[in-house]
């Protein structure tokens, strides 16, 4: 639990070495900025649906909610944010294209070990707050892989797209400047014969 909390606590600090690894060992090309552009826009939209039900409590730095949040993206499956964070990174990724693909493994298997300790740490959390209505909840309901079959109990939350956005600003930001400087090393490879 201890690892879990952790690294739920700074799960938004902790991708920076495989960022500075994917800047460094980048070669991005031309298709590979556009499916990871893609793959980013498809990453980030499932977050800001997901922040419209659940609100910011999901930008704490402790885990925290008045109410169990069953319905939207919830309803399919129950971390809609971090499957939006695995699809947002995996396309910057594969946007880079750095020493592809080993890298996109690596990253699958960093984001893989350090999720499962962090959506351990909230099941817990879930469990002790909500009770038997958490786990029939996640007993219909798979933790990453998308179910078909909507999860229909509980009550319905109204999203608030605008929350979302503004609660999404920094990560979109973050992500435009990613792609910026992807595109300058794009066109300092291509054209002007320079970087690495």
């Amino acid at each position: 639990m201890k690892i879990g909390r952790f690294l739920y606590k700074y799960r938004s600090l902790t991708p920076i070495p495989l960022i500075l690894a994917l800047l460094i060992l980048t070669k991005p090309l031309l298709l590979s900025l556009i499916i990871g552009f893609i793959i980013s826009i498809m990453g980030e939209l499932l977050r800001m649906s997901s922040v419209a039900y659940t609100g910011l409590t999901t930008r704490s730095k402790n885990v925290q909610t008045g109410m169990l949040v069953t319905n939207g993206p919830y309803g399919v499956v129950r971390n809609p944010i971090y499957a939006g964070n695995f699809f947002l990174s995996l396309g910057i990724a594969v946007a880079a294209h750095a020493f592809f693909p080993w890298f996109i493994l690596i990253y699958i298997v960093v984001f893989a070990l350090q999720y499962v300790f962090i959506i351990r740490y909230e099941e817990v959390f879930l469990e002790e707050a909500f009770k038997d209505e958490y786990k029939d909840y996640k007993a219909h309901v798979p933790s990453f892989f998308p179910t078909f079959k909507r999860y229909r109990r509980g009550r319905m939350i109204k999203p608030d797209f605008k929350i979302a956005y503004r609660s999404e600003k920094n990560t979109v930001n973050i992500a435009i400047i990613l792609y910026v400087i992807l595109v300058g090393i794009f066109i300092a490879q291509r054209f002007v014969g320079w970087w690495m």
